[in-house]
C-alpha cells in the first residue's frame, strides 16, 4: 500500500503533528508496512528535522507555467491547467505516447509518482480558506482525479467560499468526487452545505493530533485537586496575524501585544508566576515566521522587574518534544490552535486565544467557549479577568476539559478506519 500525503508544511510545528498523527492512524489502519510519500512544500529542509519521513517536491512546484503575459494570462492559464489534466488522463489510460507530447519530463515524473499510489491524502488543516492562495491545492487535486486516485481530506477547517467564484467553482467537483471529506466542527460542514455539496461521504470528527494525546496525563489531570506549581508555571504562545477584519492590522496587533504584556505583568506581580513564551512554530530558520521573534518583541515592551520572570524559548521541538515539554507547566495560553491541542494532550489546562473560527469550534465542542478570546476584541482587562475567573474555576474546569479531550482523542484514533472503510469502498466501485 502507497499513500500519498500532499499539501504539507512540515515546518510548520502544528502541521508537522498534524502529518506525524495521519502517518500513525493510517499505519494502525493499513499496516505496518504502508510506504508514505509527502507531497511537501521544502522537502530538503523537511528532511532535516523529519528524517524518518520521505518527502517529495508539492506537485505545483514541478510544473511549467505560460508566461504572465498581460491579456492573455487568464487564457492561457486555462489551456495550461488542461494540458495537465489532459496528460493526468492519458497517463492514466495507459496513453503514454499521448502523455508525452502533453508533459515534460519533470512533470511526467511528478504524475508517476502520484499515479504508483493507491490513495491521496490531503492533509488536516486549515488552508482551504480564502485569506490563502488555493490555486497550487486545486490544481494538485484536479491532477489527482484526473490519474484516477481516491482522494481523502483529512480533517479539515474550511470555508466560507463567498467571494471568490473561480475558488468555489473549482472546489466543487473536487469536493462533489472525493472518497472521504474529514471536518473538525459543525461549521465546515455548514460552509460545504452553503455550496451545495452533496457527497454523503464526510464526517465531523477530532483533529488528527488528538491521537499523539497522553492518556496517562489526560487521566491525571482530570481530577479536581490536580495541584499547581509554586511558583505558577505559565506558557504562552503567540504569532504574528495579517488577516483582521475589524481593525487594521497595525492596530490589530498592537492591542493583541498590548493585552499579553498587561496579562504577563499581572501574572508576575499577583501571582508570583514564572512566564515562559514558547511555541509550534520556532528554531526553524527555513520557515518563513517564527513565533519566538513576536514574542521577544512583546518581552522587549515590558517593564524591566517583569522581565527577570519571564524567558523566550526559541528552540525547535518535535511534536512529541514538546508534548513532554508542556507537561511541565500548570497552564498554557495559546494563540495557535495546535499548541492549544498538544497541551490538551499533554494534560495541561488551556486558556486560548483565537484568530480563526476553528478554535472557538473545538472549544465549543469542549463545552467551554466562554473562555476562548477572540483576537480581534481581546483587551488587557478582559484577559486578566478572564486567567483569573479560570484558574479559580479550575477544580470545576479540570473534569470537563479533560473528559472532552479523552473523547476526541478516541475520535481521532477512529479517523485511519473511516479512511481505510472509504478507500476500500471506492476501489470496490
Amino acid at each position: 500500500m502507497k499513500i500519498i500525503i500532499s499539501n504539507t508544511i512540515a515546518l510548520n510545528g502544528g502541521d508537522a503533528a498534524i502529518l506525524i498523527a495521519i502517518v500513525k492512524l493510517l499505519r494502525e489502519a493499513f499496516g505496518a508496512d504502508t510506504e508514505f510519500l509527502i507531497s511537501e512544500n521544502q522537502p530538503e529542509a523537511a528532511h532535516k528535522y523529519y528524517p524518518e519521513l520521505k518527502f517529495r517536491r508539492m506537485l505545483y512546484s514541478t510544473i511549467r507555467f505560460p508566461p504572465e503575459i498581460r491579456w492573455t494570462r487568464r487564457f492561457l492559464q486555462f489551456l495550461n491547467n488542461w494540458r495537465l489534466i489532459g496528460g493526468a488522463i492519458c497517463i492514466d489510460r495507459g496513453l503514454d505516447s499521448v502523455a508525452n507530447l502533453l508533459l515534460n519530463d519533470r512533470e511526467r515524473q511528478s504524475f508517476e509518482d502520484y499515479h504508483s499510489a493507491d490513495l491521496i491524502v490531503s492533509t488536516g488543516g486549515t488552508y482551504l480558506v480564502e485569506n490563502y492562495g488555493l490555486r497550487p491545492r486545486i490544481l494538485d487535486y484536479q491532477i489527482s482525479q484526473a490519474l484516477g486516485k481516491p482522494l481523502v481530506f483529512f480533517t479539515q477547517s474550511l470555508g466560507p467560499f463567498r467571494t471568490n467564484a473561480y475558488y468555489r467553482n473549482s472546489l466543487k467537483p473536487i469536493f462533489e468526487k472525493a472518497a472521504l471529506m474529514l471536518l473538525r466542527d459543525q461549521k465546515s460542514q455548514g460552509h460545504l452545505t452553503e455550496i451545495g455539496i452533496q457527497n454523503p461521504n464526510r464526517h465531523v470528527t477530532a483533529d488528527a493530533v488528538f491521537a499523539l494525546a497522553d492518556q496517562t496525563a489526560i487521566a491525571a489531570s482530570k481530577s479536581p485537586t490536580h495541584p499547581l506549581q509554586s511558583p505558577l508555571r505559565i506558557a504562552i504562545s503567540v504569532r504574528e496575524w495579517k488577516f483582521f477584519k475589524q481593525i487594521s492590522e497595525t492596530a490589530g496587533m498592537e492591542k493583541y501585544i498590548r493585552s499579553i504584556q498587561s496579562l504577563i505583568t499581572h501574572l508576575v506581580q499577583q501571582h508570583g508566576a514564572q512566564i515562559t513564551f514558547i511555541s509550534t512554530c520556532q528554531g526553524i530558520p527555513e520557515y518563513w515566521t517564527d513565533d519566538s521573534k513576536t514574542a521577544f518583541e512583546m518581552y522587549l515592551g515590558l517593564p524591566e522587574e517583569i522581565q527577570s520572570a519571564v524567558k523566550v524559548d526559541q528552540s525547535f521541538r518535535s511534536p512529541h518534544d514538546l508534548i513532554e515539554t508542556l507537561k511541565t507547566f500548570d497552564v498554557v495560553i495559546p494563540t495557535r490552535m495546535h499548541m492549544a491541542i498538544l497541551a490538551l494532550g499533554a494534560g495541561v489546562p488551556v486558556l486560548p486565544i483565537a484568530y480563526e473560527f476553528k478554535t472557538q469550534e473545538l472549544f465549543a465542542t469542549l463545552g467551554l467557549e466562554q473562555w476562548v478570546h477572540d483576537i480581534e476584541t481581546v483587551t488587557s482587562e478582559s484577559l486578566i479577568e478572564s486567567f483569573d475567573a479560570f484558574l479559580q474555576a479550575l477544580p470545576e474546569i479540570r473534569p470537563v476539559m479533560f473528559q472532552g479531550v479523552e473523547q476526541l482523542r478516541q475520535m481521532a484514533l477512529e479517523s485511519g478506519k473511516l479512511v481505510k472503510q472509504a478507500y476500500e469502498a471506492k476501489v470496490r466501485s
